[in-house]
């Protein structure tokens, strides 16, 4: 048969399938196809490959797909993430953050901290990238992936190589303060990319909820579930940031005096004014389809999950601008969200890879990961990425950041953030909808008025 770039084959004697996604929202590109040897003569290839074009796949397949395999589970991902094989590797990021933050304080000696971050940022960033990418051949894998101390020799090594090499090119007489600037401007880039991606990775958890829920619903009848969801959440979390600043202004007598009538009415204005944007567009691209109960409950629990975190950034965006940010806010969520970035990567990584189901009539559905991420070596890439990450927020809390002023820089962040996360929120139900063969448009085009002409 003749192989297709990317989506989910179902392979029988007859008739291949493809599918862009599946209804839990997994990007085609995680699957691969397999294909049986059967002979046929060319007519019927050609036979074979009309067919598939055709061919439907029945809701009790995409069902299969939307449950989430037994062995996966959030006790089995959280054993292996912080099993005695990762938990070195785990303790190296962390105390390499906890190493920057600590500098970051210095502002004396702003300029030499910066250098140490951009070495080690960098270094250790592509030192375990490196790492990651060389684990598919065994030797190195057995040996970074041990549960003695040796774990740490490979990564280790190829950061240092990385440091030095940075820090001698920082030094260069010619070409170092080019150098120099041109890794500031990449962590700045860094820094603000990371925020979009920060919105995507964040769905994944809720994402996983959503769909358990959704599992429990019929597919028979109607429900306005979706709707009323999509209105409450917004709504709910108001309400509970609002409680939240009132602790806060209880306790932090420094906020008291900006905790009044125009910051509440700034926060619901604000929060009511991002509801409505998201549900007008999710209505327009449900349609009639909002009443599946399928699809009403996944976008319900969804958005109650997501709102909590587009709430937070919402209120510390609105609380900067009433107040100079604490910084400890946001090393908390930093925190917080590379351990869910962790995570979120595992979930996908393990989904991807141990997907394999058996439907009627012979036919199998196969699901084998791409090779770039897999179970063994995403813990690397994961402490990649969040080393970087760090490495720039850090960057920019000192005074040699040449950005001017940091808080504008914070604000920026979360204001991408939000925006971002709006269009996760439409991109997430968009693919359900397409997933489960519901929707055949474009994601604009799903949104867009017709005219009459």
């Amino acid at each position: 048969m003749k192989k297709g770039n990317e989506g989910i084959v179902i392979v029988s004697n007859s008739s291949e399938k493809e599918l862009d996604e599946d209804a839990s929202g997994n990007a085609s590109d995680e699957f691969e196809i397999v294909e049986e040897s059967v002979s046929q003569s060319v007519e019927d290839k050609q036979s074979d490959e009309e067919l598939s074009l055709e061919t439907e796949v029945s809701e009790e397949s995409l069902e299969l797909l939307d449950s989430e395999p037994k062995s996966i589970s959030n006790t089995n991902i959280f054993r292996t993430i912080f099993s005695r094989k990762t938990l070195y590797h785990v303790l190296v990021l962390f105390t390499l953050l906890t190493i920057f933050g600590f500098l970051s304080y210095f502002d004396k000696y702003s300029e030499s901290v910066t250098k140490v971050i951009i070495v080690f940022g960098y270094g250790f960033s592509f030192g375990y990238f490196l790492t990651a990418v060389l684990s598919r051949f065994e030797k190195i894998h057995n040996l970074s992936s041990s549960e003695k101390l040796t774990s740490l020799i490979i990564p280790l090594t190829f950061s240092s190589l990385f440091s030095i090499s940075i820090f001698i090119s920082l030094n260069h007489s010619t070409y170092g303060k080019i150098f120099e600037t041109s890794l500031k401007f990449g962590l700045i880039i860094i820094f603000i990319l990371w925020q979009f991606a920060q919105a995507w990775w964040m769905r994944i958890p809720f994402k996983e909820i959503a769909i358990r829920r959704m599992n429990s619903y019929s597919s028979d009848g109607k429900s306005n579930i979706g709707k009323f969801g999509n209105i409450f959440a917004p709504v709910l979390w108001s309400l509970i940031g609002l409680s939240f600043f009132y602790f806060v202004s209880t306790y932090v007598p420094s906020f008291s005096e900006y905790f009044n009538p125009i910051f509440v009415i700034s926060w619901f204005l604000f929060m009511i004014s991002m509801g409505a944007i998201s549900f007008y567009f999710l209505r327009k691209m449900h349609k009639e389809l909002w009443t599946n109960p399928k699809v009403a409950s996944f976008s319900a629990f969804f958005a109650i999950g997501y709102w909590g975190f587009l709430s937070y950034h919402a209120g510390i965006l609105l609380y900067s601008l009433f107040k100079e940010p604490s910084f400890v806010y946001d090393l908390f969520f930093m925190i917080f969200t590379i351990m869910l970035i962790i995570y979120s990567l595992s979930v996908q990584t393990f989904r991807a890879e141990s997907r394999k189901v058996q439907l009627p009539n012979g036919v199998a559905l196969f699901n084998k990961s791409s090779g770039f991420m897999n179970k063994h070596n995403v813990i690397f890439y994961s402490i990649s990425f969040t080393i970087v990450y760090g490495a720039s927020s850090f960057f920019l809390a000192t005074d040699s950041s040449f950005m001017g002023d940091v808080k504008n820089v914070s604000r920026l962040s979360h204001l991408i953030v939000i925006v971002s996360g709006i269009i996760v929120l439409l991109l997430v139900n968009y693919n359900l909808l397409i997933g489960r063969g519901l929707m055949s448009k474009g994601f604009f085009e799903s949104m867009r008025t017709p005219k009459d002409n």
